[in-house]
């Protein structure tokens, strides 16, 4: 009797203890469930992946960015070398024909006794100013590319769009320009970005501080952009009319309007142009004859030979005359 009850007791010891060893069993599992679920958590919320995240957005946006920017330049020099040779190879009659254009002569002659400047050939020189970033200076170029290329031809021209108003024209900086009659010298002064570019010899500036100011021109328009300086004959500040005229036209059609009479790009461009032909006519005692001789150029050259009034201060000139004028004090 006493060892049934031994056996007994000795048995519910072992189940005691069996029930114990599943309870421990129990509680271990349940503690190792919250401690996975931390660490899965953890990884969830892991800094590392959220900054990789946002450098892959990133570098997604900017390359992005820059895919429509070259669409976009692609767009905006598309036919540019089409116009490009539309301009420097212009018909003598096509200029003829349009004449002055009913553009008002803006060139104001200067003294007989004025020192005539020598370009780097030592031939008379033409000298032009600008700046990239210039809608003025823009349509300028186009006037005097036009002219120019009837004494000589011009080389390695970038075609640019402005920064300001999506002119389209030609940058001047590192160009080339070649003539057995005339030097042409230019100077951008900033690129599209308004950054320093170009900077003016001390003759230069002399030159531009001289005749790019009163009596020459206005007060209010002295130190603009565009600045020209033809020889010893004639100097002009500002554009000869208004860039609007090309704001966003791509250059296929400004090359298919040139090639019109009636178009008001033809009749102010090249208008402006025989201007500025006859200009250079003055200084090359008007050679070439088959240029200075013949069609309007005579008849402007007379023109060109009157006083003429000081026109007040435009809005082909005026925005770009305080940039300039800081231009020249920071370089003086």
């Amino acid at each position: 009797m006493a060892k049934s009850k031994q056996q007994t007791s000795a048995a519910q010891r072992r189940e005691q203890t069996r029930q114990q060893r599943q309870q421990r069993l129990g509680a271990d599992q349940n503690t190792t469930r919250p401690a996975k679920s931390r660490k899965s958590k953890s990884k969830d919320n892991n800094p590392w992946l959220l900054v990789g995240g946002i450098l892959l957005m990133v570098v997604v946006v900017i390359g992005i960015f820059f895919l429509l920017a070259n669409q976009q330049q692609t767009y905006t020099t598309q036919g540019a070398n089409e116009a490009f040779k539309t301009v420097t190879h212009l018909d003598a009659k096509l200029l003829d024909q349009v004449g002055d254009g009913g553009v008002k002569n803006l060139m104001h002659p200067l003294p007989t006794n004025a020192q005539l400047p020598q370009g780097p050939t030592g031939k008379p020189q033409i000298l032009f100013v600008g700046a990239d970033y210039c809608p003025f200076c823009a349509a300028q170029r186009w006037v005097v590319i036009a002219a120019l290329s009837r004494f000589g031809s011009f080389s390695s021209l970038e075609p640019l769009s402005t920064s300001e108003w999506s002119i389209p024209t030609y940058s001047f900086h590192n160009g080339h320009y070649s003539s057995q009659y005339i030097d042409f010298v230019a100077v951008e002064t900033q690129d599209n970005q308004r950054n320093p570019l170009d900077k003016l010899t001390p003759e230069q500036t002399q030159l531009v501080n001289k005749y790019n100011a009163p009596p020459y021109t206005d007060p209010q328009s002295a130190g603009s952009i565009p600045f020209i300086l033809l020889g010893n004959r004639q100097t002009s500040t500002g554009a000869y009319y208004n860039p609007n005229l090309l704001s966003g036209l791509p250059y296929q059609d400004i090359a298919s309007k040139l090639k019109d009479p009636k178009s008001d790009i033809a009749k102010n461009i090249l208008g402006s142009a025989n201007y500025v032909t006859a200009a250079v006519c003055q200084l090359t005692q008007n050679q070439p004859a088959s240029v200075c001789t013949t069609g309007a150029i005579p008849q402007l050259e007379l023109v060109l030979s009157k006083p003429t009034a000081l026109h007040t201060s435009s809005p082909q000139a005026a925005l770009a005359s305080s940039n300039f004028a800081m231009a020249l004090r920071e370089r003086a």
